[in-house]
């Protein structure tokens, strides 16, 4: 039961950041961030083939998809990364460097140690580059984005 809290808070919080954003920032960014949330729950139905990790209480266990990193601090800081850094590649790269190098090493040994969820056969190597890779393809696809709407825009 614990562990379940643990996932409402982990989904909950993130969102009381989003107070103060804009709604054009949040509408200019959500297509990249269903995208990104789309790539991340395909990871995690290849991670439940290969077992590269086990999440200990799933708010909902029927699917593999971790709801509660998905749509909490996955979505959320992937939005804030966006609005202060898109249009610019390497702070936006460094960012996202620093924060998956937190995410796999760090904040991955704490989960592990609450019992949120656990790493079985993928190393946290392999999940900082798969990390690091997924933001390369976002950004990728937030460029193709914007480059779509500058080309329909009128002149």
């Amino acid at each position: 039961m614990k562990g379940k809290w643990l996932l409402l808070i982990l989904l909950v919080v993130p969102w009381l950041t989003l107070v103060k954003m804009d709604r054009h920032t949040f509408k200019r960014y959500l297509p990249v961030l269903t995208f990104s949330s789309l790539v991340i729950a395909l990871i995690s139905e290849l991670s439940h083939k290969f077992t590269w990790w086990k999440v200990k209480t799933p708010l909902f266990p029927s699917l593999a998809s971790d709801i509660s990193f998905l749509f909490g601090p996955f979505f959320v800081i992937n939005l804030w990364i966006f609005k202060f850094t898109f249009g610019r590649f390497w702070l936006y790269l460094s960012s996202n460097i620093v924060l998956d190098y937190l995410f796999a090493y760090p904040l991955t040994s704490l989960a592990e140690k609450l019992k949120v969820y656990r790493m079985v056969n993928m190393t946290r190597l392999q999940l900082f580059l798969l990390s690091v890779g997924t933001s390369v393809l976002n950004y990728g696809y937030q460029w193709f984005l914007n480059d779509m709407m500058r080309s329909k825009s009128p002149k």
